[in-house]
């Protein structure tokens, strides 16, 4: 077995976390659709706490990302859904 060096590591290291991030944002929205259509007050409650700690996590971990272009892609997102989580919350 061949060990890769630092930079290999570092590098597959940022690949798994841009795909953890990317997996975040696809799930996150996900909760957005369905608390949108969620009929109990509770269970669109309980998926907006779910969306917030979503959009916690990516706003946490895309700070390590150090390609500046998906960082801010990730960082939109983050705020677009933010945007999702206050209309949700105004009903609209």
């Amino acid at each position: 077995m061949q060990s890769l060096s630092f930079s290999d590591l570092h590098e597959l290291v940022q690949q798994n976390l841009v795909g953890f991030l990317r997996i975040e944002v696809d799930l996150a929205t996900t909760f957005c659709g369905m608390a949108e259509r969620a009929e109990s007050p509770a269970r669109r409650e309980k998926l907006v706490g779910d969306l917030r700690k979503a959009v916690d996590a990516i706003r946490h971990f895309s700070g390590r990302v150090q390609d500046a272009p998906t960082r801010t892609k990730l960082s939109k997102s983050a705020d677009k859904l933010e945007e999702m989580i206050s209309r949700i919350g105004s009903g609209t």
